[in-house]
């Protein structure tokens, strides 16, 4: 039996995900100076700087990195050697484009009901269990349908010493908050102020205090108001001086397949993002019980939109002026029509759907005219995730700017 429940309020672990975002913040921000590069030999990177993606070339040192980060259970990174993986608690990707000066944060629910490749439909939170870091990327290349670059898994212990590192963070708090649970070992009494000064264990009781009025959906924005703050700290001249602590405090708490060398590119690379302009959102969905299991129900139809706009930066409003053409080329009843929806959703033109010259197609395809800008067909390409583009004859009619030819691998 389903029942489905919007806005339920759960116990959704908010203070970590705060802790993953910054803890991303700080990968890609911290390096400063020079100096921090010899202090990231430290870093746990089984990887060695490869991407663990399927099949992925490793991108340019100026091309867009999709980052997923992992929040595990307590005890998998300090203890790699344990043996099975532990639980994401919380999943986000964020991605930095170095030659746009453009991030964005999309945080997927551990909750989300999803299909785990070789496992069936479960949790998502479960992929890392059932086949560590490189199911649980698949899991999300298939959900998101991009593709994944680099990992970074977190321990939650690092929060405190990591604030307290920096000195503390200043926030905005706008009433007083105050809670006790003394079964639960939480107590919470935060004055209200302008820019207050939160130490560590004080913004750990900012990130977890919860009230009646506003729920998960009010602790939600006081996280994303800590990860702007944290940043604006990250990002002050006095950090300099604190980057050999704040190495050590990675080192203690982080797992990733990034070198040091491409970390301090990518940290230098985001000092030039505003991040008053950085989208953080979480995956569009609904809370739905399912046989009196708790679910995040993922809102498909409005995923691909979603992430062209937070994660890849699309401009609905200039791809208005972008014909394009969408042809089956997989065999599968409907492909065209539902890539089609998903291209308007981000504000393309679309004109015919149909079906391609054959079913044969094993990789998606976009063929585009002489004269469309190659910036475009290439924001097209990144949309979908097709590498595939073949310029048409410049004398050949054609009845849009871009065909877009679905292949198998765009479906299911």
């Amino acid at each position: 039996m389903t029942q489905t429940k919007k806005r339920v309020v759960r116990r959704f672990n908010w203070r970590k995900f705060a802790l993953f975002s910054a803890s991303t913040l700080l990968l890609v921000a911290l390096a400063t100076g020079a100096g921090f590069y010899a202090f990231l030999g430290s870093l746990r990177a089984p990887g060695n700087g490869q991407v663990v993606g399927r099949d992925l070339p490793e991108p340019t040192r100026h091309e867009p990195i999709n980052v997923l980060i992992l929040g595990l259970d307590v005890g998998v990174v300090e203890n790699p050697n344990s043996g099975a993986p532990g639980r994401s608690d919380t999943m986000i990707v964020a991605t930095l484009d170095p030659e746009k000066k453009q991030a964005g944060v999309l945080s997927i629910p551990r909750d989300s009901r999803v299909l785990i490749p070789g496992r069936g439909t479960d949790k998502i939170n479960h992929a890392h269990v059932f086949g560590g870091t490189d199911l649980a990327i698949r899991t999300v290349e298939n959900l998101l349908n991009i593709p994944i670059h680099y990992y970074v898994k977190i321990n939650y212990e690092g929060l405190r010493n990591l604030v307290d590192t920096l000195g503390g963070v200043h926030i905005d708090v706008e009433k007083d908050m105050k809670y006790t649970d003394r079964a639960g070992g939480l107590y919470i009494d935060i004055k209200a102020g302008p820019q207050v000064l939160l130490d560590g264990a004080k913004a750990e009781e900012f990130l977890r205090y919860r009230d009646r009025a506003t729920g998960d959906i009010g602790r939600i924005e006081r996280q994303q108001q800590f990860i702007k703050a944290l940043a604006q700290e990250i990002f002050s001249a006095s950090t300099i001086l604190k980057i050999p602590e704040l190495a050590r405090v990675i080192s203690d708490n982080v797992e990733t397949n990034m070198t040091p060398a491409q970390i301090v590119f990518y940290a230098n690379a985001a000092r030039s993002v505003d991040l008053s302009q950085v989208p953080i959102e979480t995956l569009v969905g609904t809370d739905c019980y399912i046989d009196d299991i708790s679910y995040w129900i993922v809102d498909e139809a409005n995923v691909g939109e979603q992430v062209a706009r937070v994660l890849l930066g699309i401009d609905r409003e200039a791809n208005k002026v972008v014909t394009l053409e969408v042809l089956n080329g997989s065999g599968s009843p409907g492909a065209a029509s539902e890539i089609a929806r998903q291209l308007e959703s981000m504000g393309y033109t679309i004109g015919t759907v149909g079906n391609a010259s054959n079913f044969d197609y094993r990789s998606s395809a976009i063929i585009y005219s002489h004269d469309t800008p190659f910036e475009t067909v290439e924001t097209v390409a990144k949309s979908l995730n097709i590498t595939r583009l073949i310029q048409a004859p410049e004398q050949e009619e054609r009845k849009a700017d871009i065909t877009v030819i679905v292949g198998r691998d765009l479906v299911g």
